[in-house]
């Protein structure tokens, strides 16, 4: 009985990890960032899309450093910031403020296929959908062209 305990745990914790990536967008919600792309490729991962966000900024009493905040979707239909804080709070996504900018790990780089990513930063007008979990977990799902 020994001998299946433990391959049946490694399936187990990486049914898991599956499992919870695609929890995200089941129970979270879809927002769209306005987005701005720089240095679109790597030459060890390939063609990826370095992203930065104007519509998400810090207020003046935020502290630089780690923050946590929530979205949502703001009057243009584009995601804005809900709440900030530089406490945790149930719900939150961790981010970086620095010279009033938000950067968070999950949203600094969009992976693209060969060849698209000269073509995304000659745009500068991008969009990216994401989903955010209640338990602020985040999943960019796709990254078009913005047509205003």
């Amino acid at each position: 009985m020994k001998n299946f305990l433990f391959p049946f745990a490694q399936t187990l914790f990486v049914s898991i990890l599956v499992l919870s990536f695609y929890a995200i967008s089941w129970f979270g919600e879809s927002y769209v960032l306005r987005a701005e792309p720089y240095d679109p490729f790597d030459p060890f991962y390939g063609e990826y899309v370095m992203l930065q966000y104007p519509d998400l900024t810090a207020t003046d009493t935020i502290e630089p450093g780690t923050i946590y905040f929530t979205i949502k979707e703001g009057p243009d239909r584009f995601a804005v910031i809900d709440k900030i804080e530089n406490e945790p709070f149930f719900g939150a996504i961790r981010g970086y403020s620095y010279d009033n900018r938000i950067v968070t790990e999950q949203l600094e780089q969009f992976y693209v296929e060969q060849g698209l990513g000269p073509e995304l930063e000659d745009a500068r007008d991008l969009q990216l959908t994401v989903d955010v979990a209640p338990w602020g977990s985040i999943r960019p799902k796709d990254l078009e062209i913005r047509n205003e």
